[in-house]
Protein backbone atom coordinates (compact mmCIF):
# COMPACT_ATOMS: atom_id res chain seq x y z
CA UNK A 1 0.00 0.00 0.00
CA UNK A 2 1.19 3.42 -0.76
CA UNK A 3 -0.17 6.78 0.82
CA UNK A 4 1.01 9.97 0.81
CA UNK A 5 -0.23 13.55 1.93
CA UNK A 6 1.73 16.83 0.85
CA UNK A 7 1.04 20.15 -0.06
CA UNK A 8 -0.61 20.48 -3.60
CA UNK A 9 1.99 22.39 -5.47
CA UNK A 10 3.35 21.46 -8.89
CA UNK A 11 7.11 20.48 -7.23
CA UNK A 12 5.02 17.85 -4.95
CA UNK A 13 3.22 16.55 -8.54
CA UNK A 14 6.46 15.08 -9.96
CA UNK A 15 7.37 13.58 -6.11
CA UNK A 16 4.45 11.58 -5.86
CA UNK A 17 4.51 10.73 -9.69
CA UNK A 18 7.63 9.13 -8.72
CA UNK A 19 6.43 7.40 -6.10
CA UNK A 20 3.22 5.90 -7.35
CA UNK A 21 5.64 4.90 -10.70
CA UNK A 22 7.95 3.00 -8.37
CA UNK A 23 4.67 1.43 -6.41
CA UNK A 24 3.30 0.28 -9.95
CA UNK A 25 6.24 -1.50 -10.97
CA UNK A 26 6.69 -3.89 -7.65
CA UNK A 27 2.57 -3.96 -7.55
CA UNK A 28 2.06 -5.08 -11.61
CA UNK A 29 5.56 -6.22 -12.34
CA UNK A 30 7.73 -5.51 -15.24
CA UNK A 31 6.23 -7.13 -17.73
CA UNK A 32 3.32 -4.92 -17.39
CA UNK A 33 4.97 -1.70 -18.57
CA UNK A 34 2.66 0.09 -20.84
CA UNK A 35 -0.20 -0.30 -17.64
CA UNK A 36 2.24 1.84 -15.45
CA UNK A 37 3.26 4.32 -18.11
CA UNK A 38 0.00 4.69 -18.67
CA UNK A 39 -1.09 4.23 -15.02
CA UNK A 40 1.53 6.82 -14.09
CA UNK A 41 0.19 9.29 -16.28
CA UNK A 42 -3.08 9.03 -15.33
CA UNK A 43 -2.20 9.72 -11.78
CA UNK A 44 0.19 12.86 -12.95
CA UNK A 45 -3.01 14.64 -14.84
CA UNK A 46 -5.26 13.91 -11.42
CA UNK A 47 -2.23 15.29 -9.40
CA UNK A 48 -1.65 18.15 -11.46
CA UNK A 49 -5.73 19.10 -11.77
CA UNK A 50 -5.80 18.78 -7.72
CA UNK A 51 -2.48 21.34 -7.60
CA UNK A 52 -3.90 23.79 -10.20
CA UNK A 53 -7.31 24.45 -9.13
CA UNK A 54 -8.50 22.66 -6.08
CA UNK A 55 -6.87 25.52 -4.53
CA UNK A 56 -7.44 28.46 -6.94
CA UNK A 57 -9.39 30.70 -4.36
CA UNK A 58 -6.87 30.31 -1.52
CA UNK A 59 -3.74 32.03 -1.23
CA UNK A 60 -2.00 28.97 0.48
CA UNK A 61 -1.55 25.34 -1.14
CA UNK A 62 -4.41 23.12 0.42
CA UNK A 63 -2.83 19.29 0.45
CA UNK A 64 -3.56 16.42 -2.33
CA UNK A 65 -3.52 12.62 -1.30
CA UNK A 66 -2.58 9.64 -3.15
CA UNK A 67 -3.62 6.06 -2.00
CA UNK A 68 -3.03 2.91 -4.13
CA UNK A 69 -3.49 -0.46 -3.20
CA UNK A 70 -3.99 -3.75 -4.52
CA UNK A 71 -7.48 -4.67 -4.56
CA UNK A 72 -8.23 -7.66 -2.81
CA UNK A 73 -11.48 -8.41 -4.26
CA UNK A 74 -9.44 -9.17 -8.06
CA UNK A 75 -5.70 -10.62 -8.27
CA UNK A 76 -3.42 -8.14 -10.14
CA UNK A 77 -5.90 -5.21 -10.08
CA UNK A 78 -5.18 -2.60 -8.32
CA UNK A 79 -6.61 0.70 -6.95
CA UNK A 80 -5.41 4.58 -6.79
CA UNK A 81 -7.35 7.70 -5.56
CA UNK A 82 -6.02 11.38 -5.48
CA UNK A 83 -7.96 13.48 -3.32
CA UNK A 84 -7.64 16.80 -2.33
CA UNK A 85 -10.51 19.03 0.15
CA UNK A 86 -10.77 21.79 -2.04
CA UNK A 87 -13.39 23.37 -4.77
CA UNK A 88 -14.14 21.41 -8.18
CA UNK A 89 -13.85 23.19 -11.17
CA UNK A 90 -15.44 22.24 -14.04
CA UNK A 91 -13.88 21.77 -17.21
CA UNK A 92 -13.76 24.29 -20.11
CA UNK A 93 -15.48 23.89 -23.13
CA UNK A 94 -13.95 25.23 -26.77
CA UNK A 95 -10.66 24.30 -27.90
CA UNK A 96 -7.65 24.98 -26.06
CA UNK A 97 -4.58 23.01 -25.18
CA UNK A 98 -5.31 23.07 -21.99
CA UNK A 99 -8.43 20.95 -20.15
CA UNK A 100 -7.47 17.99 -21.17
CA UNK A 101 -6.88 16.07 -17.71
CA UNK A 102 -9.94 14.34 -17.58
CA UNK A 103 -10.07 13.43 -21.03
CA UNK A 104 -7.05 11.58 -20.61
CA UNK A 105 -7.26 9.85 -18.13
CA UNK A 106 -10.22 8.12 -19.60
CA UNK A 107 -8.15 7.21 -22.22
CA UNK A 108 -5.54 5.86 -20.08
CA UNK A 109 -7.27 4.05 -16.99
CA UNK A 110 -9.36 0.73 -17.34
CA UNK A 111 -11.74 2.59 -15.56
CA UNK A 112 -11.87 5.89 -13.45
CA UNK A 113 -14.22 7.39 -11.54
CA UNK A 114 -14.65 11.29 -10.80
CA UNK A 115 -16.09 12.49 -7.28
CA UNK A 116 -16.51 16.19 -6.49
CA UNK A 117 -18.23 17.30 -3.26
CA UNK A 118 -18.39 19.84 -1.27
CA UNK A 119 -15.18 18.57 0.86
CA UNK A 120 -12.75 18.06 -2.16
CA UNK A 121 -12.33 16.28 -5.01
CA UNK A 122 -11.39 12.43 -5.08
CA UNK A 123 -10.32 11.10 -8.33
CA UNK A 124 -10.22 6.91 -8.49
CA UNK A 125 -8.50 4.42 -10.80
CA UNK A 126 -8.56 0.93 -11.17
CA UNK A 127 -6.53 -1.47 -12.79
CA UNK A 128 -7.75 -3.76 -14.91
CA UNK A 129 -11.32 -2.64 -14.91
Amino acid sequence: MLHLEVPATPAHVGRLRRAVRGWLGRALGDGDADAVDNLTLAVSEALENAAEHAYADRDEPGTMTLSAQRDARKPGAVVISVSDSGHWRAPTEGNSYRGRGLALIEELADAHTVRPGPTGTTVTLRHPG
